[in-house]
């Protein structure tokens, strides 16, 4: 797996990216073509479905760049940009009254988790590496 597995990133973290990148870009272009398919759509929102679309498309594709360039610090700022994407759709789900939403929130957990991982070893990369 040396082709598309990044120094200082394991395995399993790339496959969750991939699967996310993948995943985010796809749900995302369909709200892009069709915002009534956004999660949560309320009827008359177009622009919003179609902002919501933009958001997922665009962390899906930083995501899958991340992958392709097979940088730990690009991993690092992709589980990033995803941890705050999962805590305002955690947060969103709350605040009208709703309960936790439990896959968002295991998803969220999981990308923290991710991004401690990946931060630390680009640390641990920058220290090691010689002036």
């Amino acid at each position: 797996m040396r082709f598309i597995k990044a120094d200082g990133v394991p395995l399993v973290i790339t496959i969750f990216g991939i699967l996310m990148g993948i995943g985010g870009t796809v749900i995302g272009l369909q709200a892009i073509a069709d915002p009534t398919t956004a999660i949560d759509f309320v009827d008359g929102a177009d622009k919003m479905g179609i902002a919501w679309g933009g958001r997922n498309t665009g962390l899906g594709v930083a995501m899958l760049a991340a992958v392709l360039l097979r940088n730990v610090g690009a991993y690092a700022a992709a589980f990033a940009g995803a941890i705050w994407r999962e805590f305002s759709d955690v947060t969103a789900g709350m605040s009208d009254g709703g309960s936790l939403n439990v896959p968002f929130a295991l998803i969220l957990v999981l990308e923290l988790v991710c991004l401690a991982i990946c931060v630390r070893n680009t640390i641990a990369m920058r220290d090691n590496t010689p002036a």
